[in-house]
Parts: C-alpha cells; sequence; structure tokens
C-alpha cells in the first residue's frame, strides 16, 4: 500500500508547471494588450495519460509544435479536444480561460 501511494503522489507532482507560450508575429503593440496563453500541463496530466496529446496532437518538446489561432480554426492543436464538445471552446467568450497574466 506504502509503495502504492508514493508512486501514485510521485506521478501527479512530477508534472512540470504551467507552460506559457509567447505570441509571434503581428503588431507589438497589440500583442502587449493581450497575454500569451498558458497551458496548465499539469491539470491535463491529472486526467490524461501523455500519449492522449503526445506525438498525436503535440510533440514532446515545449515549442516544438506551432500553436496558432489559423491552427486552432482548422481543429487541430488545443481544439482538437477544446471544441465544446471534449472541453471548453477556443471561442471568444473563452479567451480568458488561456490568455492570462501568469502570477509572479
Amino acid at each position: 500500500m506504502f509503495l502504492f501511494l508514493i508512486t501514485t503522489c510521485a506521478s501527479v507532482f512530477a508534472a512540470p508547471g504551467d507552460i506559457q507560450y509567447e505570441r509571434e508575429g503581428g503588431d507589438p503593440e497589440k500583442l502587449k494588450s493581450f497575454p500569451p496563453s498558458i497551458f496548465p500541463h499539469w491539470i491535463h496530466h491529472i486526467n490524461y495519460r501523455c500519449d492522449a496529446c503526445h506525438n498525436k496532437i503535440f510533440e514532446m518538446k515545449t515549442g516544438a509544435t506551432a500553436i496558432n489561432k489559423d491552427l486552432m480554426k482548422e481543429g487541430k492543436v488545443c481544439s482538437t479536444c477544446h471544441n465544446g464538445n471534449e472541453a471548453f471552446d477556443d471561442g471568444f467568450a473563452n479567451c480568458n480561460r488561456c490568455h492570462l497574466i501568469k502570477e509572479k
């Protein structure tokens, strides 16, 4: 039982923290008023195994997969699941769920 608890806790706490994706392209002044997206890796790690996303939707290395609104409109990257059926959609009403200012 003790070994089970240690293994379970280690798998939960081993996930990296939030990942912030810097915005690229576009007018730098406009980008200042709209924060970058922050991906809560830990909450996804609690609910899904790594292979649910990795190497199917995202490469294993941070930043190796391009993420932008055009890809999301095509139902790729985040919107593969964030489509309004499996998880909240990526529409205008939900912008602030991912695009928020990271606490310091």
